[in-house]
């Protein structure tokens, strides 16, 4: 038999190591010990006080899953690199073609896969759409124009669940999740490819476009 002090380090050993490892959605196991309940549940707590900074979660950690979804505004997103920007004199009548690439983009994933993100949206986030357009331009004063093309995006704030339940002791020495219950654990934003525009603006002096691609400010309205 071991001794006392063996034993309680061995309880100790389990619960920190249940606490910090989770136990994931549909698990059949039973964990056992071997010291009665109540012994088992202070080593526990023993050990999360031991793990200073750590938020606490319950033992039992399941699915995630993306809820209240909302819209919130239209973003548009106006590149400052030659692929997107042109000088051009007037008065004129000409065309202009420009290509944009619309990408959906989320604030942060908690963990969850593009899967499960992009079914709880109902769009596709890291997939990028492409727009190809040719378009005719009435420049009418004798003056240069600064032709821009832009991205259009809905964005959206959603809300994210995750499954959490604490044990439930079988005997004094076997344990198994209780039923789960969903929990919030954060919120987030995303952005959804819509559509291309462009705008076409007077300046006083031709304007070279800046070097490398870049993005400029987030516009909205």
């Amino acid at each position: 038999m071991r001794s006392t002090r063996a034993r309680s380090l061995a309880v100790a050993t389990v619960a920190a190591g249940l606490l910090a490892g989770g136990i994931t959605a549909g698990t059949t196991d039973v964990f056992t010990g071997d010291k009665p309940a109540d012994a088992i549940a202070n080593a526990a707590a023993e050990a999360s006080q031991q793990q200073a900074g750590t938020a606490k979660k319950p033992p039992c950690i399941g699915e995630k899953k993306i809820a209240n979804k909302k819209f919130v505004k239209t973003v548009y997103e106006w590149p400052d690199d030659p692929a997107h920007v042109q000088s051009m004199p007037g008065p004129a009548k000409t065309t202009w073609e420009y290509k944009v690439d619309l990408t959906g983009k989320v604030s942060a994933t908690f963990g969850m896969s593009y899967e499960v993100i992009n079914a709880g949206l109902g769009f596709e986030i890291n997939k990028t759409k492409s727009v190809s357009k040719k378009v005719e331009l009435n420049l009418e004063d004798k003056t240069h124009y600064l032709v821009r093309a832009g991205k259009v995006y809905k964005q959206y704030q959603f809300d994210v669940y995750e499954q959490q339940a604490d044990f439930a002791w079988v005997t004094s020495t076997a344990a198994r999740c209780k039923p789960y219950t969903w929990v919030k654990i954060g919120s987030g934003t995303a952005l959804r490819p819509w559509t291309d525009t462009y705008r076409v603006q007077k300046v006083t002096k031709p304007k070279a476009p800046s070097g490398p691609a870049q993005q400029s400010s987030v516009l909205t309205r």
